[in-house]
């Protein structure tokens, strides 16, 4: 006879459960090691909270999702569809700031985040208590029943409250939602960017190939400096791109920027163009005065006018001269730093003396450096 059987167990949509959260892990390793972007539909209200979910690793497969996202390596997007919310440890476990360097998170104007649901949010803040106080301070037939006392007067408070009561609770509700908009989380620096759900393909398509081109550049800075933080790199090539004037630095999602390699070699780094300033100035306006079609537009602009500097000859020619100075002061570090020893100082002169002997150039320059000194 068999010791086995079918189960067939509920599962409630929009949650993640021990067996759903450590799918979702294996997947996003698996996509890690294939170098492939990672783009996440989020649509959930959280983990499964029953004792038999904690039983059965709920908690350990939500700590694999963050771990894997922590360690990712190539381009990450959370994307909030329209209609959708993320709310709960759900949010927690995608948030950027697990990887804030590879991921960045967007919403439709129709979606809602957060960690508590409207709901949860009245209930802690605006109880009915609290509501009753607001009422006795904001309604004018309240207090003018206050004021005037008398012996109907209780009961005339009490049934104003009972009357009022729904409409508060609506309006506390409604008060709480707006916390969760994405206007808001974005003017929290919570999103990168709100995107309409119908120019999603058109956005991200750029984006992707935007943050592509980037991610290269970045290897490439990496590679001939391996001093450089990876966020020194990104901020690098977004001031390179800025001094040709097709750039938008985004603080939100890369952090403060940093001097160009020529600039801190001695050349002119040059400032922010109008047009970025322009651009810039323009998505702070839709994001402050909640003009979100404004504001997609900014950032698409930004994503075509990197792309177009990063592929013409002009900008192919500054990034090479970019690189070329890094190697230069990577070279000139390495050579002090070796002198710093004396053996470094003996392994130095041993190596000029095998290449002088071959090469007459480099014997001409260093004459003529000595005796500038």
């Amino acid at each position: 006879m068999l010791d086995s059987s079918e189960q067939t167990l509920p599962q409630a949509g929009q949650v993640w459960f021990p067996d759903s959260a450590d799918k979702t892990a294996q997947a996003i390793e698996e996509f890690d090691k294939e170098g492939l972007p990672l783009f996440i539909l989020a649509n959930w209200r959280g983990f499964a909270g029953g004792q038999r979910d904690l039983f059965d690793g709920v908690l350990q497969a939500g700590s694999l999702i963050v771990e894997q996202l922590r360690v990712y390596k190539q381009p990450v997007f959370v994307y909030i569809p329209c209609g959708a919310e993320l709310r709960g440890g759900a949010w927690v476990v995608v948030d950027s700031q697990i990887n804030p360097t590879h991921i960045e998170t967007f919403a439709d104007p129709t979606a809602r985040g957060g960690v508590l649901e409207p709901e949860g949010v009245v209930e802690i803040k605006f109880r009915v208590p609290d509501l009753v106080r607001a009422m006795h301070r904001i309604d004018p037939v309240i207090r003018h029943h206050k004021e005037n006392g008398g012996a109907m007067a209780e009961a005339a408070i009490k049934a104003r409250e009972k009357q009022l009561l729904p409409a508060y609770q609506q309006m506390a509700l409604r008060f709480a939602d707006m916390h969760d908009t994405p206007q808001r989380m974005y003017s929290k620096g919570v999103l990168a960017g709100v995107v309409p759900w119908r120019e999603a393909r058109r956005f991200f398509a750029m984006r992707l190939k935007r943050r592509l081109t980037e991610e290269g550049l970045i290897r490439h800075v990496a590679s001939t400096d391996v001093s450089i933080s990876r966020r020194e790199a990104i901020s690098m090539v977004h001031a390179w791109s800025s001094m040709a004037g097709t750039g938008l630095h985004d603080e939100l999602a890369w952090g403060s920027q940093l001097p160009t390699a020529t600039a801190a070699a001695g050349g002119s780094g040059g400032g922010v163009a109008p047009t970025v300033a322009a651009a810039a100035a323009a998505a702070a306006a839709a994001a402050a005065g909640g003009d979100v079609e404004t504001l997609f537009e900014a950032q698409l602009e930004s994503d075509k006018a990197l792309l177009a500097w990063a592929e013409s000859p002009s900008g192919k020619a500054q990034i090479a001269v970019e690189l070329k100075a890094l190697r230069s002061q990577a070279a000139a570090r390495l050579v002090r730093d070796m002198l710093a020893t004396s053996e470094g100082k003996e392994g130095l002169i041993k190596g000029l003396q095998s290449v002088l002997a071959t090469d007459n150039a480099l014997v001409t320059q260093l004459r003529a450096l000595v005796g500038a000194k």
